[in-house]
């Protein structure tokens, strides 16, 4: 006779790049319910798209593991030229969400310089100025003259190999004229010692072997009550309402790619 059945537990995982996709609704749920984002129909397509009120913005979710499955798009104004960000498909959810906050929630004091951050966290120039890596070597951030930038993030194949090599995990790019800040939100995202929370069993097995797993697990239910957290803060952030301080060790999204 089985005992009870065990709650279901999540793993944490670091570094935060190698955590794998994550649950979209990080992303597309405080951009709908927080900040008021109209959704798109698409016909016949799994895509969605959501697009802000005043249609200078929209977000596009389109499920094509051989393409760019997040695109972050601004149409440019009066005041600000027309920009671009795209993430591959197990680019963290919580990574590209740095992004929408920081759209949504209004420019902030940061670096002239976004790749400032990743030095002032001991990343290094390994040949070129415009060029910068992980101490691990499984990411490699360009910075081109013009203001573009390019994010690869490669991990191992795994133990089975008998020459481990690197494969390719996701890339993003960011094209001219992209804010500032919200490249530096992105960066930061990335080097933030925080782990994620991911269902270990699902993730791509060559990203598993490439990550660290904290031995404590976090049971699920917390995700999702960390979800709906950060969406009633958002929306309070945008409505001035103030809230509780958030207890420390938030929980993340729980799903995986």
């Amino acid at each position: 006779m089985s005992g009870p059945e065990k709650p279901p537990v999540l793993a944490q995982v670091a570094p935060r790049y190698m955590a794998g996709g994550g649950d979209p609704r990080w992303v597309t749920a405080p951009l709908q319910k927080a900040f008021r984002w109209q959704p798109a129909h698409i016909p016949l397509s799994l895509a969605v798209r959501l697009t802000r009120r005043d249609r200078q913005a929209e977000l596009l979710l389109s499920p094509d593991p051989d393409d760019h499955w997040w695109t972050l798009h601004h149409t440019g104004s009066s005041t600000e030229k027309a920009w671009t960000m795209r993430f591959g498909a197990r680019t963290p959810a919580e990574i590209v969400a740095a992004a929408t906050d920081a759209l949504t929630t209004g420019p902030a004091d940061s670096m002239a310089d976004p790749m400032q951050v990743l030095e002032h966290t001991g990343w290094k120039h390994p040949v070129r100025d415009h060029q910068i890596s992980s101490p691990d070597g499984f990411v490699a951030v360009s910075q081109h003259p013009v203001g573009a930038m390019n994010i690869e993030v490669t991990a191992h194949d795994g133990p089975w190999a008998s020459e481990p090599t690197a494969r390719p995990a996701w890339r993003a790019y960011f094209s001219d004229h992209t804010p500032p800040h919200l490249t530096a939100a992105v960066l930061a995202g990335m080097v933030s010692t925080e782990p994620l929370l991911r269902d270990e069993k699902a993730m791509v097995p060559f990203l598993r072997y490439s990550v660290r797993i904290a031995r404590d697990r976090v049971p699920a239910h917390q995700a999702e009550y960390a979800l709906w957290d950060r969406v009633d803060r958002l929306a309070a952030h945008r409505t001035g309402t103030p809230l509780p301080p958030q207890p420390p060790g938030g929980s993340l999204p729980r799903r995986t790619r």
